[in-house]
């Protein structure tokens, strides 16, 4: 008797630094749906003390009361501090295997013990038309014994680990969701709270990736400290209204009328600009360094687009301001104004969906379930 096993979705669980999103989809007739959201503020780092540890268990298991999830199957996110990632260059020799020259190549990378790891692989490809045995590769490796602590609180938690899967990975995926492959480089980047994650693709491809301190935390600490402020929602609802707008009005090339027309607003929106202009520019450095590095590595082509994914879709105007600073087309994504909810699934904000992207993309990857 053969078993009948179905692709589904599990619940895609994002461990962040200080906070736990979660969502799960499910089939419709017209693709996916989102099932449920979960957010939930965690006090202290996970493992960083024991009790720590007992408070993502809580979290988890509040996680696990939400009535709109249905099983306890998880697909998860670790923090990003526990993962390695490198690019290498491999040349395969005539005695070994693939595998065996990755493994040989980043052992080179590693600040612990090789039988302590677990590598995952997103990208390998043929670094040379010329040459069968020659691959670039991106490796993640992470130690076997964090693994086994995750293992352990999801367990006490009553899930189910079925995987842990990289960021980057399920940036790709939610990315190719909304946009075929290109045949030409792209930017992606997801910007957190703590810190933000750049990749350069081409079709299925990684070119380059990186994670970078630029980070949403730190653009409301500046604006909080220049505005004595004290409560993050206004810093966010400040960057939502005000934001880049001032790139606007000096677009417009009659400021006089528009300072007769609202002159606070108009104030407003040049505080905030010259505020948070000097550290976007810093983000935009450093898409100018994954530009350099990928011209550096062969890519003949320059990137056609980036794609802002993640909490840059609360500042408004950003994108026109990084495409104006360097020519390249930029669009921010929000991904759940672009996805069903499914009935009793409620935002009263959509913009609040922009920090469930990269939990989505984790979500999106199915499991057999018998």
């Amino acid at each position: 008797m053969i078993n009948h096993i179905n692709l589904r979705y599990p619940i895609g669980i994002d461990i962040g630094r200080g906070e736990l999103h979660a969502v799960q989809l499910k089939q419709t007739a017209k693709g996916f749906a989102v099932r449920g959201l979960f957010h939930l503020k965690l006090s202290g780092e996970p493992d960083s003390k024991p009790e720590e540890g007992e408070n993502l268990v809580s979290a988890l298991k509040s996680l696990l009361r939400v009535r709109r999830f249905k099983g306890k199957k998880a697909i998860v996110h670790i923090p990003s501090r526990h993962t390695l990632t490198f690019p290498i260059r491999i040349q395969v020799g005539k005695a070994e295997t693939l595998e065996e020259a990755i493994l040989r190549e980043s052992v080179k990378h590693l600040t612990f013990p090789i039988e302590k790891a677990i590598f995952d692989y997103p990208s390998i490809t043929p670094a040379s038309a010329e040459d069968d045995n020659a691959f670039d590769a991106i490796v993640i490796a992470v130690n076997r014994d964090v693994i086994s602590e995750y293992l352990s609180w999801m367990g006490r938690a009553g899930f189910i680990v079925e995987a842990f899967d990289c960021g980057v990975s399920s940036l790709i995926r939610l990315h190719h969701h909304f946009h075929d492959p290109s045949p030409n480089p792209v930017i992606l980047c997801h910007a957190g709270n703590d810190e933000s994650l750049i990749t350069v693709i081409m079709k299925d491809r990684i070119l380059a990736q990186r994670s970078i301190p630029w980070c949403m935390d730190t653009l409301s600490e500046r604006i909080a400290a220049n505005l004595s402020l004290k409560d993050r929602d206004k810093t966010l609802f400040i960057l939502k209204e005000h934001g880049l707008a001032y790139t606007q009005d000096r677009e417009s090339g009659d400021l006089a009328a528009e300072a007769k027309k609202d002159q606070e607003l108009v104030k407003m929106n040049r505080a905030i600009y010259q505020i948070i202009t000097p550290y976007i520019d810093e983000l935009i450095h450093e898409f100018l360094k994954m530009i350099s590095y990928i011209r550096m590595g062969g890519a003949m082509a320059a990137p056609e687009g980036i794609y802002l994914y993640g909490l840059t879709a609360l500042i408004r105007r950003l994108d026109s301001y990084i495409e104006n600073r360097i020519n390249i087309p930029v669009a921010v994504v929000n991904p759940l104004t672009k996805v069903a909810l499914s009935q009793g699934v409620l935002l009263d904000d959509l913009s609040k969906g922009a920090p469930f992207a990269l939990t989505l993309g984790l979500a999106m990857r199915k499991i057999p379930w018998l």
